[in-house]
């Protein structure tokens, strides 16, 4: 591919830059994707360990649902 490119008129320092653009592209999109699965990870647990006080009897329900409700605003 990098010959095709060559042959025509783009030389290596444009080849170069382009493969540079493309790897730091994927890298941002790469990042982005890990930040959200650790949110959604710890919302998930502290959500289910919230859940399970309140089935274990140890929180009320107001008190279960306030909770819930800041967890879901953060």
């Amino acid at each position: 591919m990098i010959t095709l490119l060559q042959g025509e008129g783009i030389n290596d320092l444009s080849t170069t830059v382009i493969i540079v653009v493309v790897l730091l592209i994927l890298w941002v999109l790469i990042r982005h994707t890990g930040r959200k699965r650790k949110r959604r990870s710890f919302k998930s647990t502290s959500l289910g360990n919230l859940r399970r006080r309140y089935l274990e009897g140890s929180i009320s329900g107001e008190e279960y649902e306030r909770q819930k409700e800041e967890l879901k605003k953060r």
